[in-house]
């Protein structure tokens, strides 16, 4: 089957211009939408015959046309499509995906198609009365014969929407039922104690608004809106549209309603929507509905219009603006208002402290914001924490947190703040085409990450950047370049996600390389200089592009950057250097030679499960990975630290795969020398001692903490050796770092003594050298003197956060027996000196007190470190097992200010980890050593307190909730990861109680998450109820949270585990066969293929589950399910196209022949009936009778006597039908009719030629009934005395 990509029909752009819309909504919380729209339309030229609209899942009920019904109206609604007409299984998924695949491309094809009226004529105009949000209606002159006042007048629509011909107002009504796609319904009542309430969803790639009314459904097609949504005035009415009732007893409850409510029923319904509020009307006809207006003066386009429904309160977060923030902003304040559920107005401005200074900072460094009001709603069931519109986001609930929590803290404000970046860039500006949309997610992450570094600091920001730039190193790897991504973020969410980590990464290094030419940063001043020209409506269609951000970026850096884009955006991968210097002192310099290797990196990799289901798809979509650049160009600063402690900057031109170059040095001193003694001069602030020749002055130094005798006893500090010192003093610089301005997405390899990243570590204050040098030592064999370099920086308070956390990982490596585990002892040691209160004999865990919350991420980062540490047979330590379940058993939070719920999560699975890296002793082993029964009755005890400790956190979350059922979830994940390692027993019926509708969302998925494992294909019933759950599951976020888990356990199938096949042990006993020399290498062979190519994998997958006949059915029944979504439909046609081969066979369904009886009733009436006997034989096709042949007889001779017929007997005349059984015999086929007597006289012979006409006459009067030969007999009785001498024939 060919990729689905190739087979979408050209898009034809439509000639004509939507210049306003407005839309009537009548939102029923019964899931029934009724609506009309009014499109004010301009035609491009006199010959538009035909109007196409995007518009599916609905019914049209009326169409007009400047009043006058269209000639024709074709509505393709796709969702009428989605039951094949015949007994279809999974092998005809291709079908389907056929039938659907016009509307979930990268550009959906239109579903309506309105042929004007005959009699409309489209004619060039000169005045026209055209509607506009600003002047209601204006006249608008032809421009060639009045000027240009035509321009003038009509800027209060887009930049081209003065009417030329002829403007069209179309009207459409329509209605929708189980609308699901793009409004969701929250449904409350009936006791489940959630809040109805409805919000539309922001679909994933374009044709987002065409499910809830008809539209043109295009980012570029962009217009001014009025919208009316009509909803029910309080939560009791909504609850009362959402029961299913029947008219009468509707009518008989609103009837004998009682008076009064309950508290919550009379709690009034609010509309937050796009645009401002204009009027707010009660129904007259209909006391229980309410209508709310609201306008756009804004160009939007139809998927950037979104509202929400429900009883929100409402937070004004204005109020925490101080006077000074008041006076600074001035007129350019924006409005700022919060909306969440009731009961959750804490929650929500806590988390929504931040989100005023952020709006202030764009503002007050760009330019003012395109709306005046801005408003975030929290809602439940989203499938995204949050859904960017005009003027409104809409969030989860899940985002939430109240002031006792910190750890989501700096994750959530990140994702708020780019929502309201993307009011500027995102919304007011957008792609002019699909692949420009890196320049639109880059720049508005980019001002995020500006806004975070003024709330965070700057060390922050670039560890966040640096991370985020390892991760692009990570993910780039046989994936499109980042400009045509654009263009295919509709295939997998992980498109977007990655286009979302390299993007503002691929600005970042742009701006440092324009920084480094100009001096200051540039990047700002670019975006700002692109927010001004969409402002002052240079922009056409405030819309941008790669080529015009090229042309502002070169005219404000002075510089061209074709070769970056091509590169960096429009090419793909990343490089990896290898260095290596040597110091010359004959020509003092530093030789370096830097080799390029981005295209001789591993070609092959494993294929991970967790994007199994994209690299799938993007071979099903024709998504091919961009060619890898071979070399990659620009310039690298190389800083070098000489001996006096003064680094030394040099840039260099990367222009080939090898650069060899000359460094020079600019010092003549020797390295300086770290003694104790000079470390305590400088800790004292003291420097006596200096030389002639030698610069003994110290620059500040990090890490030099645990220095006293005592502290090194203590700590088991170990310095360097005599040997090292003597070569750490004879190196004449301190250390050299490569791309010392963060100009580069690389991985960098700099051969260079491990002293020197010691020192880049200690004395560099660049948080992203210390990284490096951390993460380069780690790699170093376990040793007690890196250990101590490691502890030093990690209880030194001075460094950054994250480089304490890096160190702490790093001491993992060297919790190892040949270095006496000192790595462990210094985590052990530092945990306690932190948090423990110390005596002579033991040290006890102090209660939490996370006020500092540097030194709480601190302490769980210890927590998962000692965790990790095996061994060497890859065990856990007892001491490692009884150090975490006793600071889970005695965790005391009862003085802490804040929230101990992420800690003890951690902790939890931590001690699972350390719990199943435990020996397993066989029979023989226990028989061998006697003292390992000890050993096994403690791991037993061990595991059976482990197990009682987790059910309690279960237990106690169903009493008292920890935050997101945190404790819960935790624990259920704990319990069946110990049950798949052996530890406890796995019930599916526990975690299935979780799963219900009705308990918090998170801890659904996270029970979802347990059941949904390789061993889920083995139960037919729990894998029946995943896959119905997986389409008719309410909540959104569960139903696709089921899809990702459904796909990644696919490919764990497909991909297999790698212990599948192991290598034989060394003692193991091995026979040598041919046979066995033949099929090992072919297996072998299988498995590699199925590791790390994509068709392996499929083939393995097809072969392990394409029989699987529960699946089959299963997978079907949901894919039938009839009020399935198009996009949920694609995910399943897609696991369906992964598992099975597409067959183009119809199944059609015939009915077996059976015999026919029949039974005379009398009086002429025949009854004919069905056996149950069925004709296994066929039936002989009726063949014409063949012609008479003319045959001369003699003539016989009459009889003596003749028959008399007197007498009491008469003369019998019998009918004889020819085929027929009347009296009891047959005739044949070829028969003649003939009248016979008892005595039959022979006939004469046949006239063979001239038959009398008479005769002929005579013949054709005898009539058949049944179609037949028919006789005549006449029968003559018998006399008694003539019986002797009678005869019989």
């Amino acid at each position: 089957m060919e990729p689905q990509g190739d087979q979408q029909p050209v898009i034809q752009e439509p000639s004509f211009t939507v210049a306003h819309q407005k839309v009537e909504l009548d939102v029923n919380f019964s899931q029934y939408i009724r609506g009309r729209t009014e499109i004010t339309i301009y035609p491009d030229s006199t010959d538009l015959k035909e109007i196409s609209l995007h518009g599916r899942q609905c019914t049209i009920n009326k169409v007009l046309v400047n009043g006058i019904p269209p000639s024709s109206v074709r509505h393709e609604d796709p969702c009428d499509q989605l039951t094949l007409h015949f007994h279809g299984t999974v092998y005809q998924h291709h079908v389907l995906a056929e039938k659907v695949a016009r509307s979930v491309g990268a550009e959906p094809l239109p579903d309506i198609t309105i042929s004007l009226p005959k009699r409309l004529k489209i004619v060039p105009v000169t005045v026209a009365e055209v509607h506009t949000q600003a002047a209601g209606s204006i006249k608008i002159t032809d421009p060639q014969s009045q000027g240009a006042s035509a321009t003038e007048l009509t800027h209060a629509l887009s930049d081209a929407t003065a009417a030329k011909f002829t403007p069209l107002t179309l009207i459409i009504e329509f209605d929708s039922c189980h609308a699901r796609e793009t409004l969701h319904f929250v449904s409350g009542g009936g006791g489940n104690g959630r809040w109805p309430h409805a919000y539309t969803r922001n679909k994933l790639g374009p044709g987002g608004a065409s499910p809830l009314f008809p539209c043109v459904d295009e980012i570029n097609s962009r217009c001014t809106w009025d919208i009316s949504i009509k909803c029910p005035r309080t939560v009791g009415d909504a609850i009362d549209q959402a029961v299913s009732l029947d008219s009468v007893q509707r009518n008989l409850n609103k009837a004998t309603k009682p008076p009064s409510r309950q508290t919550y029923g009379t709690k009034e319904m609010i509309v937050v929507c796009s645009g401002e509020l204009t009027d707010e009307i009660l129904d007259k006809g209909d006391p229980t509905t309410k209508t709310m207006s609201f306008s756009c003066s804004q160009q939007l386009a139809p998927q950037q219009i979104g509202f929400a429904i429900g009883p929100f309160e409402q937070v004004d977060l204005s109020e925490l603006r101080d006077a000074q923030e008041v006076a600074d902003i001035g007129r350019n304040a924006v409005e700022m208002l919060a909306y969440c559920l009731p009961g959750r107005a804490e929650e929500t401005k806590n988390t929504c402290l931040p989100t005023t200074k952020a709006m202030d900072y764009v503002v007050q460094k760009y330019i003012s914001c395109p709306v005046r009001s801005y408003a975030m709603c929290f809602i439940e069931d989203a499938p995204s924490d949050v859904s960017i519109f005009a003027g409104v986001t809409i969030c989860s609930t899940r985002i939430l947190y109240p002031e006792e929590v910190i750890d989501p803290a700096q994750e959530v404000t990140r994702k708020l703040v780019y929502a309201i970046v993307s009011q500027w860039i995102g919304v007011n500006i957008v792609a002019e085409n699909p692949r420009d949309n890196w320049v639109i997610v880059g720049g508005a992450y980019f001002i995020t990450n500006l806004f975070m570094r003024e709330l965070c600091g700057n060390n922050e920001y670039r560890a966040y950047i640096k991370q985020q730039a390892d991760r692009v190193v990570e993910l780039d790897y046989e994936r499109p370049s980042i400009y045509d991504l654009g263009a295919v973020t509709y295939v997998d969410p992980k498109e977007s996600e990655f286009l979302a980590i390299k993007a503002p990464v691929v600005l970042f290094i742009l701006d440092r390389r324009i920084a480094k030419k100009e001096g200051t940063s540039k990047m700002p001043g670019i975006l700002a200089k692109l927010l001004t020209k969409a402002r002052t409506g240079d922009l056409e269609n405030n819309a941008l592009s790669t080529e015009l951000f090229q042309k502002t970026a070169e005219r404000m850096g002075h510089d061209k950057i074709d070769d970056f884009l091509a590169q960096w955006v429009k090419g793909a991968g990343c490089p990896r250097f290898f260095a290596q210097q040597r110091f010359n002192k004959k020509k003092l310099v530093v030789e370096m030679s830097i080799r390029q290797e981005q295209a001789s990196r591993e070609t092959v990799r494993d294929l991970d499960p967790d994007n199994f289901m994209r690299d799938a798809r993007d071979d099903f979509y024709g998504v091919w990975p961009a060619t890898a650049q071979q070399v990659f160009t620009g310039p690298m600063t190389i800083r070098i630290h000489e001996a006096d402690g003064t680094p030394y900057e040099h840039i260099v031109q990367i222009k080939d795969a090898n650069t060899v170059m000359e460094v020079p040095y600019n010092t003549k001193y020797k390295r300086l020398k770290r003694s104790k003694k000079q470390r305590a001069r400088a800790n004292t602030k003291v420097n006596t001692e200096q030389g002639e020749e030698e610069n003994d002055s110290l620059v500040y130094c990090l890490g030099d903490v645990l220095q006293t005798e005592e502290e090194m006893a203590n700590w088991r500090i170990k310095e360097w050796t005599s040997e090292q010192e003597d070569r750490m003093n004879s190196e004449s610089y301190e250390w050299i770092r490569l791309d010392a301005d963060f100009e580069w997405i690389c991985t960098m390899n700099l051969a260079m003594p491990g002293y020197m990243y010691a020192s880049q570590l200690q004395q560099d204050r660049d948080v992203v050298a210390q990284i490096e040098s951390i993460r380069t030592i780690s790699r170093y064999p376990p040793d007690a003197t890196t250990s101590s370099i490691f502890i030093r920086t990690l209880m030194d308070r001075r460094y950054f956060h994250g480089v304490r956390t890096l160190a702490a990982k790093a001491l993992v490596r060297h919790a190892a027996e040949e270095v006496d585990n000192i790595g462990l002892f210094h985590l052990r040691k530092a945990y306690e000196e932190l948090y423990c209160a110390t005596d002579q004999s033991s040290a006890l865990t102090r209660p939490n007190d996370f006020s500092d919350q540097l030194s709480y991420m601190l302490q769980c980062e210890i927590i998962e470190a000692i965790a990790e540490v095996r061994n060497s047979q890859g065990h856990s330590p007892k001491e490692v097992r009884d150090f975490l379940l006793e600071k889970l058993k005695y965790n005391d939070n009862s003085a802490n200010d804040y929230s101990d719920a992420f800690y003890v999560a951690r902790l939890m699975k931590a001690l699972t980890g350390a719990a199943i890296a435990r020996p397993r002793y066989s029979e023989w082993d226990i028989a061998e050593n006697f003292e390992i029964e000890d050993e096994i009755h403690d791991l037993k005890e061990f595991e059976r307190q482990f197990l009682d400790e987790i059910d309690r956190y279960r237990r106690m979350d169903e009493w008292t909730s920890s935050y997101q059922n945190l404790y819960c979830r935790t624990a259920l994940e704990c319990q069946a990861m110990l049950a798949a390692a052996g530890i406890g027993q796995f019930s599916p019926l526990h975690f299935l109680q979780y799963t219900r509708p009705g308990n918090f969302d998170m801890l659904r998925r996270t029970a979802y998450d347990v059941l949904v494992t390789p061993k889920v294909f083995d139960d037919p019933s729990i894998l029946r109820y995943v896959l119905y759950c997986m389409v008719a599951d309410p909540s959104p976020y569960i139903r696709q949270s089921l899809q990702r888990a459904f796909g990644k356990v696919l490919g764990r199938r497909a991909i297999g585990e790698k212990t599948s096949i192991a290598q034989p042990a060394a003692d193991s006993l091995i026979i040598e066969g041919a046979a066995a020399d033949t099929e090992e290498p072919s297996k072998r062979q299988e498995e590699l293929s199925r590791r790390q190519t994509l068709g392996g994998a499929v083939k393995a997958l097809r072969e392990d589950l394409g029989q699987n006949e529960f699946l089959k059915l299963a997978l079907w029944n949901a894919i039938c399910y009839d009020q399935i979504t198009l996009e949920d439909l694609q995910t399943l046609l897609d696991f369906c196209r992964l598992l099975y081969e597409p067959v183009n066979e119809v199944k059609v369904s015939l009915r077996m022949p059976r015999y026919w009886k029949v039974q005379n009733l009398g009086k002429g009436k025949l009854k004919f009936s069905e056996t149950r006997k069925v004709r296994n034989k066929p039936v002989l096709k009726w063949q014409p009778p063949p012609p008479p042949t003319a045959v001369f007889a003699p003539r016989p001779e009459l009889p003596q006597s003749r028959p008399s017929i007197g007498g009491g007997s008469g003369l019998k005349l019998k009918l004889k039908v020819g085929g027929g059984n009347i009296d009891g015999h047959s005739t044949g086929p070829n028969r003649q009719p003939s009248i016979s007597l008892s005595n039959p006289t022979p006939t004469p012979p046949p006239i063979a030629h001239h038959a009398k006409p008479a005769q002929q006459k005579q013949a054709a009067k005898p009539q058949t009934l049944m179609g037949g030969a028919g006789r005549i007999t006449l029968k003559i009785p018998k006399r008694p005395a003539e019986n002797g001498s009678s005869s019989q024939h």
